[in-house]
């Protein structure tokens, strides 16, 4: 691939004045190489329409479909993005962060939220899962309500030019409060209780954000009638934050859990006779993983050991992010001296992964695109440059810098540097 010039160019073509509401504008990006991250297509293009792609191909071949759809609309509008020297893929997905540039959720306001989202879009993020760690119901029930008035309200399939440009906010990532108090690492023992299905309930009821994920401790009384609670109604049952032995987390897989917090960490971990909730989980095909691949959390062995263990499509890249990500300021740490999350983004973990395993970007970038969105069901709507999908789109240079980044079709702008 040649070396970037710079930003991509923009171009934009003239449109037809008519009386009426405005043409809902397309998009056509023509990158040196386009990764679906299934795919790769050099001298690729993508065509947008709206907030979804509507055609993916080779330049010569989405010419036709511009042709198709310019022949077709009455009132047509589109702007045009050359990036010969650029890579579009998938904007990335993190279904576990708590927070970045000196914000957390937990802070409970609206200016924490949004400050967080717009420090990650600038790294490629396009889509997250804000998650929230174990403390009391009120300040749980703060957080929450920040998510939402974050979170734009709008009609299915719609944009309104007046919302933020930045990442979808997919759902919650409830990380406790029902853990084991023996591994809880930073989270606060004080604030680890029984299970409570009632405390759920009452989530649900006052989170117009959905709930995806919750990450509990499969050993704990009642695990199991609030796993399949959780099924029940869609949501993630993830084991985590566990001291779980080997039997008890093939109890907590029959009762519905189907993925795993942070692998090895705040777990216990594997050994011969015992090989604990880490070793279930790396033996179960059918159980997604994430993994922190910061080189603090894990060594570059441990990374390599999962991926060649467990199914390509059950591997996620999380960041588990916290205050200090993306500050340039050291990672959090607890008093005891523990890890308290990390300073990751999702790009830099690709990074790390490539960098130790002289892998390519089209091998990893699953691990941060299409896989999570898989855990979550969103498949056909996340992490994919495919017709249908939204279109979250990045544009890489060479040396895996953003140059430009689309959130539903949107393009986020980077005049405000964070």
């Amino acid at each position: 691939m040649s070396k970037a010039a710079g930003p991509a160019n923009r171009k934009k073509t003239p449109s037809i004045k008519r009386r009426g509401r405005p043409p809902i504008p397309h998009t056509l990006i023509r990158a040196g190489v386009v990764l679906t991250p299934e795919h790769e297509i050099r001298k690729g293009a993508v065509l947008i329409h709206g907030r979804r792609i509507i055609a993916v191909g080779r330049d010569k071949e989405i010419a036709e479909a511009v042709r198709h759809v310019h022949d077709r609309s009455g009132r047509f509008e589109m702007d045009v993005v050359d990036a010969p020297n650029l890579v579009a893929v998938p904007g990335f997905v993190d279904i576990h962060q708590h927070g970045g540039g000196g914000a957390d959720y937990m802070d409970g306001t609206v200016a924490a939220v949004r400050t967080i989202l717009e420090t990650h879009v600038r790294r490629g993020t396009t889509s997250i899962v804000p998650t929230l760690m174990t403390a009391s119901r009120p300040a749980l029930r703060k957080a929450i309500a920040a998510v939402d008035a974050a979170r734009p309200r709008r009609k299915k399939g719609s944009v309104s030019s007046s919302e933020p440009i930045g990442p979808d906010i997919l759902g919650i990532h409830l990380e406790g409060p029902f853990i084991s108090k023996e591994r809880c690492g930073a989270q606060p023992a004080s604030a680890v209780r029984r299970i409570d299905e009632a405390e759920i309930r009452e989530y649900l009821r006052i989170s117009r954000t959905p709930v995806r994920i919750v990450t509990l401790a499969p050993e704990l009384r009642g695990a199991p009638a609030l796993i399949k609670f959780l099924v029940r109604r869609g949501i993630v049952a993830a084991a985590g934050h566990s001291d779980a032995g080997f039997d008890e987390a093939i109890h907590g897989f029959d009762a519905g859990i189907t993925h795993g917090a942070h692998l090895f960490n705040a777990m216990r971990g594997f050994e011969h006779r015992e090989p604990g909730l880490a070793g279930a989980l790396l033996l179960n095909e059918h159980a997604s993983v994430e993994i922190i691949a910061d080189g603090r959390h894990l060594h570059p062995a441990t990374v390599f050991l999962v991926l060649q263990a467990k199914p390509e499509d059950k591997v996620v890249l999380v960041t588990d992010a916290t205050r200090n990500a993306c500050t340039g300021k050291d990672p959090l740490q607890t008093a005891e001296g523990r890890l308290y999350g990390s300073n990751l983004s999702l790009l830099q973990a690709l990074r790390n992964i490539m960098n130790w395993s002289g892998w390519s970007l089209e091998d990893v970038l699953p691990l941060a695109t299409i896989n999570p969105a898989r855990v979550l069901g969103l498949e056909k709507r996340k992490g994919a440059i495919v017709p249908g999908a939204d279109a979250d789109i990045v544009l890489l240079d060479y040396k895996l810098r953003v140059r430009d980044v689309w959130c539903a079709g949107r393009r986020v702008n980077f005049s405000n540097k964070r």
